[in-house]
């Protein structure tokens, strides 16, 4: 069986509201009166710094300042991203066969996000697939897309990712009794933001534009968990400890181990980008871009060098993209992505590789395009 052609017809994104400035932070995500001396010692001593060597001027929350109350969902903020990847690729909805959303929670613990978006977009039929994922998420829509495209299965897909970090950060989310200097850092650090890309399949059509391969790839056995959100079925197992002891002990809240990530974060995604590259028998230092998950720029600058030395190549081919929209998780690199496709830095004949590392589990998957 011959393979088709997949070919990337159309990238959307979207950001909630308005650009949030550092020194807005607190008065759009709440302010924590109530968390413990140490921590509201931090904020006030050590934020500052952490903020400007983040690099991160401006970032985007889904919640309105006023009231406290969240502005999207998550199928709500993937609807942006999706029409305006739909109306680049000037598509209507109902031409998708296959649609696919990741994203690190859901609106509901059933029915699947996947079909609450097929809803909004006024979709009649289709397949959908929901994929649970943080960074990575982006990287496993599009493979499965693009097996399923080029086999012939389907002809059209939608791929969405949507983050919503904002749902972890405000105030009213912690027990601020329980919170710890990360949980108050991550505020500085996480974003919200929706990503979508429009996939087709066949034998004609317009020169470039096309997949050229996908990766997707775990090393997290025996691993910690470099991030971590409790609240579900691992942590009701007893009949005792419920939702509200849960919320008693914090065991809610979002947590990231940063001495992990800041020691393997990139060196796993260098990893990642090398076994692709590998595996596609391209030489790394042709590639013309690298879009990829980086949030802060003191990660880029600790690591850059590293990235250069091995891949051949330089600066200019792998930036550091997050400083006027933070970083929004697994939309990242789709919304680096739109932003090249619609400011013309991504040019015809352009080979770029679009790849995340994950640290929940430690992950890398993405994939790459022939502009």
């Amino acid at each position: 069986m011959s393979l088709l052609p997949v070919k990337i017809a159309g990238t959307g994104s979207f950001l909630p509201g308005p650009p949030v400035p550092n020194d807005r932070l607190e008065a759009v995500l709440g302010p924590l009166p109530d968390a413990p001396t140490k921590v509201k010692s931090f904020i006030d001593n050590l934020g500052p710094k952490m903020l400007d060597r983040g690099g991160v001027r401006t970032r985007h929350f889904a919640v309105d300042p006023e009231t406290g109350d969240m502005t999207f969902n998550f199928s709500s903020l993937a609807e942006k991203a999706a029409r305006n990847a739909l109306e680049m690729a000037k598509m209507e909805p109902q031409q998708i066969d296959l649609l696919i959303i990741s994203c690190p929670s859901y609106d509901q613990s059933t029915p699947p996000t996947s079909t609450l978006l097929q809803e909004r977009l006024g979709i009649q039929n289709c397949a959908e697939m929901e994929i649970h994922s943080n960074c990575t998420g982006v990287g496993k829509g599009v493979q499965v897309a693009y097996d399923a495209l080029r086999s012939g299965r389907y002809r059209t897909a939608l791929v969405a990712y949507s983050q919503l970090s904002s749902i972890y950060l405000r105030s009213c989310y912690f027990n601020q009794s329980k919170m710890d200097k990360v949980h108050a850092a991550l505020r500085w650090i996480l974003a919200d933001g929706a990503g979508a890309l429009v996939l087709q399949a066949g034998e004609n059509g317009s020169p470039g534009r096309e997949i050229v391969g996908t990766f997707v790839e775990s090393v997290g056995a025996g691993r910690p968990a470099g991030m971590v959100a409790g609240g579900a079925a691992a942590d009701l197992m007893q009949s005792k400890h419920q939702i509200p002891e849960l919320y008693n002990d914090g065991m809610h809240h979002l947590w990231q181990d940063f001495s992990a990530v800041n020691d393997n974060a990139a060196p796993l995604l260098l990893q990642g980008l090398c076994n692709f590259t590998k595996q596609l028998k391209i030489d790394p230092s042709t590639v013309d871009h690298y879009v990829v998950s980086i949030p802060t720029l003191q990660l880029y600058e600790d690591h850059i060098p590293a990235f250069l030395d091995r891949l051949g190549i330089t600066r200019d081919k792998i930036k550091f993209r997050s400083g006027k929209i933070g970083y929004c998780g697994g939309a990242a690199t789709l919304l680096h992505l739109d932003e090249m496709v619609r400011s013309g830095e991504l040019k015809s004949g352009e080979l770029a590789f679009v790849h995340a590392v994950e640290s929940s589990k430690w992950m890398t998957a993405g994939f790459a395009v022939r502009w």
